[in-house]
Order: C-alpha cells, then sequence, then structure tokens
C-alpha cells in the first residue's frame, strides 16, 4: 500500500509540474519567435527601401554587397525582385521556385506584408519566411524576401526546455522525499504496527498492542484494536480460571471421598461403618480416582496457551532412550529405533510428556502386543529438517472412522469405552506440541496397531550416529529399550 500511494502521489505531482511547464514553453517559444519575426521583418523593411534604386535604375551593385555582409553577420538569404518577379539581386540559395518562398512572393506583390510565423520548435527545423512589397506611393515596383533560420531560438527553446525539465525533477525529487515520502510513512506506519499487532494476537500472544500514532482515524483504529485485545485476553484468562477454579474445587471432595471409600475398604468394629460389599467400594474407588485424573487433566489442559512456550534444542534421541527406559518394565517387548543424536525445537519435558501419553494408551489399549518407537530425522539437517517421533503398537488398533476423532477432547474408540483412563492424554499431547510449532499425525499401521507421529521442527544437525557416551543403539537399528 506505502508504494501504490507513494505511485500515486508522484504521479500527480508529475502532472501538476507538467502542467505548469508546458505552458512556460509556450510562452517562451512564441515571445522567441515573436522577437526573431519582429527583427527580421525590420531588417526587410530596410531592403525594400534600398531596393527602390535598384529597381527603377538597374542598378543592383550596391544592393547586392549589402546583402552579402547582411548574410555574413545575420546569416540567411535575401532575394529582390521586381514586379515582373525576375531577380534583381540575391544572396545565399534563395530561389523563386520553392513552394513558401512563391508563397510570400505573391503577397508581397499584392501589397500585403507577410504575417508572423507559427512557432519555432526544436524539433520543426522549419525557417521563417518573411516578405514585404517594394513601392512608392500606391505602385508597387518588386518584393523583398527573405528565409531566416531558427537555429538560435530553437537553441535558446532547448536551454530552456532542459532548464525547465531539471527544474522540475529537482522539485519533484524535494517533493517526494522531503514531503510525500514523511507523509505516507507517518500515515503507514500506524497500518504496519497494527498489522504486526495482530500477526502477533493471531499467533497466541495477548498482550500484543498497536501504538496510537498516526492520524485520527488509525488512532482510533489502534485504540479499537487494543479493546478488542483486551477483551480477548480476559475472556481467556477468565475461560483458563474457570477450568483451574473448576479443578481446584472438584480436587477437594474427590479426595475427601477416596479418603472415605478407602476407610469403608478398611478395618474397623461393624459399629464403626455400615457394611458394604466390597465390589461396590472398589467400583466407588475407581470412579473417584477417574474423575481426580479427569480432574488432573483438565487442570493440565487449563495451563495451554496461558504462556508463551519457549521452544529450545533438546536431544529427542536421548530422551526417548531415557524414556522408554522407564517404561520397559510395563511392556513384553518394546523395542527403539534412534540415531546417536536427533535435536529438535521443543519446549522443557515436550518429549517426556508425548512419550508418557502415548506408551500408556499402547499399555492400556495394546497389551501383550510389541510396541516400537522411533526417532526418525527427515528433510535435511539444520532448521529446515524434521524430527519424527514415533509410537507404533501392534494392538487391535481402531476401527477406521475412529481414527480422525484420536486426539478430540474425552474421545474413546467405540471397542475401548471400558479400558480405563480419561480420553484426555492425546487432546493434550497435540495442544503442547502445536504450541511448539510441531504436528501430530495419527493412522493406522498396515502391519496393524495404531502409530502415532509426533513431528518436531529439526534445528543444528539433527542426525549424529555413534555421539560419545550414547548407550542407545545405531541408526535405523532395532533393539530392546535399555
Amino acid at each position: 500500500m506505502r508504494r501504490r500511494l507513494l505511485v500515486l502521489t508522484v504521479t500527480l505531482v508529475g502532472l501538476l509540474l507538467v502542467a505548469l511547464t508546458v505552458p512556460l514553453l509556450t510562452t517562451h517559444a512564441e515571445d522567441r519567435t515573436q522577437d526573431l519575426f519582429v527583427n527580421r521583418l525590420g531588417h526587410v523593411t530596410r531592403f525594400a527601401v534600398l531596393a527602390e534604386d535598384a529597381i527603377e535604375g538597374g542598378d543592383a551593385r550596391a544592393l547586392d554587397s549589402d546583402l552579402e555582409r547582411y548574410a555574413e553577420v545575420y546569416g540567411g538569404s535575401v532575394l529582390v525582385a521586381n514586379a515582373n518577379r525576375r531577380v534583381v539581386a540575391r544572396t545565399g540559395d534563395i530561389a523563386l521556385g520553392d513552394v513558401e518562398v512563391a508563397e510570400v512572393v505573391d503577397d508581397a506583390l499584392a501589397g500585403r506584408t507577410s504575417m508572423p510565423p507559427p512557432t519555432a520548435w526544436p524539433w520543426s527545423r522549419a525557417p521563417v519566411v518573411i516578405g514585404s512589397p517594394v513601392g512608392r506611393d500606391a505602385q508597387v515596383l518588386g518584393c523583398v524576401v527573405m528565409v531566416a533560420p531558427t537555429g538560435s531560438v530553437e537553441r535558446g527553446i532547448t536551454r530552456w526546455l532542459l532548464v525547465l525539465v531539471l527544474g522540475g525533477l529537482a522539485v519533484l525529487l524535494l517533493t517526494v522525499f522531503g514531503l510525500v515520502a514523511p507523509f505516507v510513512g507517518w500515515v503507514m506506519r500506524p497500518v504496519h504496527d497494527l498489522d504486526a499487532a495482530a500477526r502477533r494476537l493471531a499467533g497466541g500472544d495477548l498482550r500484543s498492542r498497536a501504538h496510537r500514532t498516526g492520524p485520527p482515524e488509525l488512532r482510533e483504529l489502534a485504540e479499537s484494536f487494543n479493546t478488542m485485545a483486551d477483551n480477548v485476553e480476559t475472556s481467556q484468562r477468565q475461560q483458563r480460571e474457570l477450568v483451574a477454579d473448576a479443578a481446584h474445587q472438584l480436587g477437594n471432595p474427590l479426595t475427601s471421598l477416596r479418603l472415605r471409600v478407602e476407610g469403608l475398604r478398611g478395618g474397623g468394629s461393624d459399629g464403626d461403618r455400615v457394611p458394604r460389599p466390597d465390589v461396590q467400594v472398589d467400583a466407588v474407588a475407581e470412579e473417584a480416582e477417574r474423575l481426580s485424573a479427569i480432574v488432573e487433566s483438565l487442570l493440565d489442559l487449563s495451563q495451554v496457551g496461558a504462556h508463551a512456550a519457549t521452544p529450545v534444542a533438546v536431544d529427542v534421541a536421548r530422551q526417548a532412550r531415557h524414556r522408554c527406559d522407564m517404561w520397559e518394565p510395563v511392556f513384553e517387548s518394546l523395542l527403539l529405533h534412534a540415531p546417536g543424536e536427533a535435536r529438535a525445537w521443543a519446549s522443557e519435558g515436550l518429549v517426556d510428556l508425548v512419550l508418557d501419553a502415548l506408551l500408556d494408551n499402547a499399555a492400556k489399549f495394546a497389551p501383550g502386543a510389541p510396541v516400537e518407537v522411533s526417532v526418525v530425522p527427515v528433510g535435511g539437517q539444520g532448521s529446515h529438517g524434521e524430527v519424527q517421533l514415533r509410537v507404533r503398537d501392534h494392538g487391535p488398533g481402531l476401527r477406521p472412522d475412529d481414527v480422525p476423532k484420536v486426539g478430540d477432547r474425552f474421545f474413546r474408540g467405540r471397542d475401548h469405552q471400558n479400558v480405563a483412563g480419561t480420553g484426555l492424554g492425546l487432546a493434550i499431547v497435540r495442544a503442547r506440541v502445536d504450541d511448539v510449532g510441531g504436528r501430530v499425525e495419527v493412522g493406522l499401521d498396515p502391519g496393524g496397531g495404531l502409530a502415532v507421529t509426533v513431528g518436531l521442527r529439526g534445528c543444528g544437525a539433527t542426525l549424529r550416529a555413534g555421539t560419545g557416551g550414547s548407550s542407545g543403539p545405531p541408526p535405523d537399528a532395532g533393539g530392546p529399550a535399555r
């Protein structure tokens, strides 16, 4: 928009300068042409007086001498003819047969003096032809015709044109850089600032605000944007506080309920408690534990987006080895494929959170089945690469129409409704990965089971096999997670 405003303003200023320059140049050219005509007409009139004696007496030697000296001083060609169109005296290459000369001779022999010529321009290159009758009293004896070159006039007009063009360019540059550019910058700076603030707000920075500068209309727009941002931030904060307060308020009675249920399950005299079947007590305790897990998951979700995530460079391969070592006793077969080092941008603890959630799901929904964890750098090295953390189980998997819903809050597959869990694990993983600019993909593995891939932006040298001190296997090598 800044470029368009500058182009429009420069065009308008240029048109204004042209509108001023053209009349000035035209007036100057007309004045110079008129001066040339008046000056040469005076000379032609003087030669007409001198030609009277030459035409009547038949001796034109004195007149020829005057014409030669005149041509040497002023330039041009002069011709003197009698009433019978016979040349009496001449200097230069003028001839009666020339079209323009013949017209002027006709007017002069008819007793008419030449009219002012059209304006001389540098690109016209046409000389000025001036004629005057020679006569005594009312009798026309002949005529004097002069062809005057316009070179000096054209050079003067050319110099004036250059002066006007250079002056116009100087004025245009001074106007653009001294007035137009600062004005356009003053108008556009608040627009760019508002655009940057809107982009930051859309990116999750709820503290982003626009500066109130520029024209009054833009200041009002910035104020409206800031008010909107305040309302959005307040709404987000209230929602998080509501979830956090609800989780906190639910946590206390759930803890008390769990303690009471544990007390019912424990010992004591028959008079101290109301008898309850052990199976009912176990069911109540299980539900209390489930409610407590949901409350903790809701509390975790309420913190997503509360603070801007600051990605740091982490070694995904090293953290995956460490986490798989912790989970290995839970599985009959847990294999890890990882290079010596694979660095990516992630928040602190993100890799642990992802693996805990995915391995917990694999343990619950695919009990006894082999589980594979792989860390694969793809797409080259540096910031343009990616590190993929993939967890695949060889269990029953999900129904195909349930796969797109995986990661939604509280979603449970239709074949796993009775499996313990809150349905929030993958939702938390997806939210945390999105915070650092990563991605989560869920699909059915062709060999059976569910495969979840988490892609993180690579940083630095994302693959370095054989890193010293690593207990992991070489790249793409499968083996127990220990």
